[in-house]
């Protein structure tokens, strides 16, 4: 299911669902422990009227915490003592919130004991709901079976996702009309499949099979992962399959759907141009997120002068050279502009060599001070007075050098297309994928750069905030 251009999957609707009973048994726990020390006695529904406050900020603060460590994965397996640990660290952090909040507004709280009493219930009932859950529903139910029309390395690539999400069941395959065209991939980098592909099992049918095969393994969902415009008698079979309740995509929407990225080396130009409006092209929206983007910069930017400046002057100590380092970067449009960073190199990086990728950890040219940087992200900061000028948003494609760009271009299919919008200092592809270093690596952020253009809503944009902040907290930059 997809809402606001998030997708959420059963598993978080069952970790929501869980997680609520476990606030409301929590309550009750917390305020019938705390009678132990004097607390007075109050009946449940009395505690939720006399401090509704209360309660919603421990349950957002909680919720937040969770989130950003990572306890919302629904891969994750309670049944395992380090996933508790990271559970009690978001609570002790939101109870941290709590006595901070509590400090700031001490009318309509509840007090330091029984807030204590509260975070233990709390801790306690997450992780007894969490790992009830785990013990006898391991597996989300009733997977989605899914039958693939096609064989070919679009079809691989789909049974591929297929096979790695829990909620889906492949089915099998059916093949496509005789003599469809399909498109090489031999030019383009970030195909990994071999250049001799093995044969698919198992294959179910042919295309005129395909509304028996549906009947009989009770599909319900038909992805069609074949190229070109569809035959009459093809599309006549698929909405026969239609009728008898089978849900049919196209293999880019459904592996979009499904991976949070599109499959770029497998789109045609009519899905991308039929698909939703690029997000910097809607006047209104594109306003509202100037003002967020310029607000987020301020408020962000102010507290962070005084950690730009020791940073600076630790870089400065450490190696000659100007310690803010400005760069050309194309923005929206291929449009250049001064990109402005703390310098994490020698000063004499490229003289020798001109522009190459960055070797990320290991990269030699990183001074001692400048990894250290890297992997706290503070190095990123002086590009919210890029923000504030407008040559990037909050939230975008990350901005990249001409040299790099002219080579991109020729190779990947619809690179061009991330300059539709202004680069920005975090995006989908940041939180979600490693810091590239090769022409592999562009090519896997460019799936989730188009998907964040075609998708960007408010709330995925307060999402991709969010998810920063995890990757500071749980990543370590290059």
């Amino acid at each position: 299911m997809s809402l606001f251009g998030i997708v959420y999957r059963r598993r978080h609707l069952q970790w929501v669902l869980v997680d609520s009973y476990a606030y409301l048994l929590a309550l009750e726990l917390g305020f019938l422990l705390a009678r132990l020390w004097g607390a007075p006695p109050l009946h449940f529904w009395h505690v939720i009227n006399e401090f509704t406050g209360a309660t919603l900020f421990m349950v957002s603060a909680t919720m937040l915490m969770l989130y950003l460590f990572d306890g919302y994965q629904r891969r994750a397996d309670y049944r395992k003592p380090y996933f508790h640990l990271r559970l009690w660290v978001s609570v002790a952090c939101a109870q941290v919130m709590a006595l901070v909040a509590y400090g700031i507004l001490p009318h309509g709280w509840w007090g330091p004991g029984v807030g204590l009493a509260t975070g233990l219930s709390l801790a306690a009932s997450l992780s007894v709901t969490r790992f009830l859950l785990c013990r006898f529903n391991p597996e989300p139910p009733f997977a989605t079976r899914t039958l693939i029309v096609g064989t070919g390395r679009a079809a691989r690539l789909t049974a591929d996702i297929v096979r790695g999400d829990p909620e889906y069941e492949l089915v099998g395959f059916i093949s496509p009309p005789n003599g469809h065209p399909r498109r090489r991939h031999s030019d383009n980098v970030g195909d990994d499949l071999p250049a001799e592909l093995e044969p698919l099992d198992p294959v179910l049918g042919n295309i005129g099979d395909l509304p028996e095969v549906v009947a009989a393994k009770r599909a319900d969902v038909v992805v069609v992962a074949f190229r070109g415009n569809l035959p009459g008698d093809v599309t006549r079979t698929l909405l026969e399959c239609k009728t008898k309740g089978a849900n049919i995509e196209e293999m880019p929407t459904f592996c979009k759907r499904l991976t949070g990225k599109v499959p770029v080396l497998h789109v045609s130009d009519c899905w991308l141009v039929f698909g939703p409006v690029f997000y910097m092209k809607n006047r209104l929206a594109s306003g509202l997120r100037r003002l967020a983007d310029v607000a987020f910069a301020v408020v962000l930017g102010l507290p962070s002068l005084p950690i730009v400046a020791l940073a600076a002057l630790a870089v400065r100590l450490e190696s000659p050279g100007s310690p803010i380092y400005v760069q050309e970067r194309l923005g929206r449009d291929k449009h250049p502009f001064p990109i402005y960073k703390i310098r994490t190199m020698r000063q004499d990086a490229e003289a020798k060599t001109g522009a190459v990728w960055s070797q990320g950890k290991s990269d030699p040219r990183v001074t001692f001070i400048g990894r250290f940087l890297r992997r706290s992200r503070i190095d990123e900061l002086p590009q919210l007075y890029n923000v504030l000028r407008g040559d990037m948003s909050v939230v975008g494609p990350r901005p990249e050098r001409a040299h790099f760009v002219q080579q991109l271009e020729e190779r990947i299919p619809f690179y061009a297309l991330r300059f539709a919008v202004k680069p920005g200092l975090s995006g989908w592809a940041q939180v979600n994928y490693r810091y590239g270093n090769n022409e592999e690596d562009a090519v896997e952020k460019l799936r989730y750069e188009l998907y964040e253009i075609q998708e960007l809503t408010p709330a995925l944009y307060l999402l991709i905030l969010l998810k920063t902040v995890q990757t500071v907290l749980m990543r370590t930059g290059s």
